[in-house]
């Protein structure tokens, strides 16, 4: 009898867990984000708009709509999608650098956080003002 008692509480935190991580955006380590959002992430690589351009914080925004950046697991795919200069890196050369991308337009500001271990991105903080 106690079997059963924990292997329908497994069920059913499966389930739960499960229905919970439902979204309709596609998981950043996707291939298909390169190709399904290139004209996106073009904006969002684009060396000659800065940061605080209505172009890039509009594709930023566009960006998260679409695509969950929470599921980012490694540096690389950062690099994919965003501009290397647009980054402010805390800590760099070390292991645990944190790469911030601050997009700004009027009185808007998107940051994206990407804190990391060597090449792993361990947490993704996601803010809007």
């Amino acid at each position: 009898m106690m079997k059963k008692s924990y292997a329908a509480r497994f069920a059913a935190a499966l389930l739960t867990l499960l229905c919970g991580c439902a979204s309709d955006k596609l998981p950043s380590e996707d291939i298909e984000v390169l190709t399904k959002y290139d004209d996106i992430i073009q904006v969002l690589k684009s060396p000659t708009l800065p940061p605080n351009s209505k172009e890039k914080y509009e594709a930023a925004k566009a960006l998260i709509e679409h695509v969950d950046l929470y599921y980012t697991r490694e540096t690389g795919t950062v690099n994919k999608l965003f501009y290397y200069r647009d980054a402010i890196v805390d800590s760099p050369g070390t292991e645990n650098p944190v790469f911030t991308f601050t997009y700004m337009w009027g009185n808007k500001t998107l940051r994206i956080r990407f804190f990391t271990f060597r090449v792993f991105v361990t947490r993704v903080e996601i803010t809007e003002k």
